[in-house]
């Protein structure tokens, strides 16, 4: 197998992973509010705690302090990209689980990238084939059918609004980093954390600062390890790789793994059809990774 093809599969398996880790999210987040919680104390806490580990890991390793200061220079990218990414979707999305159920949360975030997903293609010049083009509009599709058959009685307006503020801010946040051409190391990660947390204590402090409750370390700690951490490394680390627009494809599945999560924990159940339209979600990701022969390749 071609060097080519090993980094492009080691960019799909990030995404998938990062789709995987983000579809605990909701679970998470509503566990937290449980505990006693509110959103902007959750969306701060788990980003509190996910730029400790990455703080952890970095003092670990050696020339950790010097590598993260050199990192700094520019850094207005980086804020920039956490602005859309950090704070945007943590900011808009903990809230909207507030207003609708985990599964349409996650439908509708991931469908609010579809501008984010047309400014790859038309500004990042990204080769796209007929293929792949047909397997993003079934992936949009299916999401569409989602929202038509499963969003009436789960998600209130403010919910949809929410959800879609969310989703367009991750999903710029994906074409903002390749547009950028930001490396996906350890560093830059943290100053995106960072910058991200520095963002999400404005409306924490604005809301009481509250301290969390005993009962809601778990939950925090584990928001901060999985989706916080785990996720968004597994993001940058597929769009070193893979195209931008592969990697927002491939994170597609996460409303598939958010609604899994919420069948297990909360019985919030997708209907006949809104599994119809996952399987087919799926189908189209596996369409995204099988590669296709260089003459096959058009440019939109």
């Amino acid at each position: 197998m071609s060097r080519v093809r090993v980094l492009s599969l080691a960019g799909a398996v990030f995404a998938l992973l990062a789709a995987m880790f983000n579809g605990t999210v909701g679970v998470l987040s509503r566990f937290a509010f449980d505990a006693g919680l509110d959103s902007e104390s959750v969306a701060f806490w788990r980003c509190a705690l996910a730029l400790s580990i990455a703080t952890l890991v970095i003092l670990s390793r050696p020339n950790g302090i010097q590598r993260l200061v050199s990192t700094f220079a520019n850094s207005w990218k980086i804020a920039v990209c956490s602005g859309l990414g950090i704070f945007t979707l943590y900011h808009f999305e903990t809230m909207a689980f507030q207003h609708a159920s985990i599964p349409f949360v996650a439908i509708v975030v991931f469908s609010g990238a579809i501008c984010a997903i047309a400014l790859n293609i038309f500004i990042l010049k990204e080769d796209v084939t007929f293929r792949k083009l047909t397997a993003i509009v079934v992936v949009f599709g299916g999401g569409a059918t989602l929202i038509a058959s499963d969003g009436t009685g789960t998600g209130s307006v403010t919910g949809i609004w929410l959800s879609l503020i969310a989703g367009l801010g991750y999903g710029s946040f994906i074409f903002a980093w390749k547009f950028f051409r930001l490396r996906s190391t350890l560093p830059t990660f943290w100053w995106f954390l960072a910058y991200g947390l520095m963002m999400l204590s404005v409306p924490f402090v604005m809301d009481g600062a509250t301290i969390p409750p005993a009962s809601s370390i778990a939950w925090l700690v584990l928001l901060g390890i999985f989706p916080s951490f785990c996720g968004f490394y597994c993001t940058i680390l597929s769009v070193q790789y893979i195209e931008a627009y592969k990697t927002q494809v491939i994170e597609s599945s996460e409303p598939v793994f958010s609604a899994l999560c919420a069948a297990i924990f909360f019985h919030e159940l997708l209907s006949g059809v809104g599994m119809i339209a996952a399987i087919a979600i799926i189908l189209a990701i596996i369409v995204t990774v099988i590669p296709e022969p260089k003459t096959r390749r058009i440019r939109i």
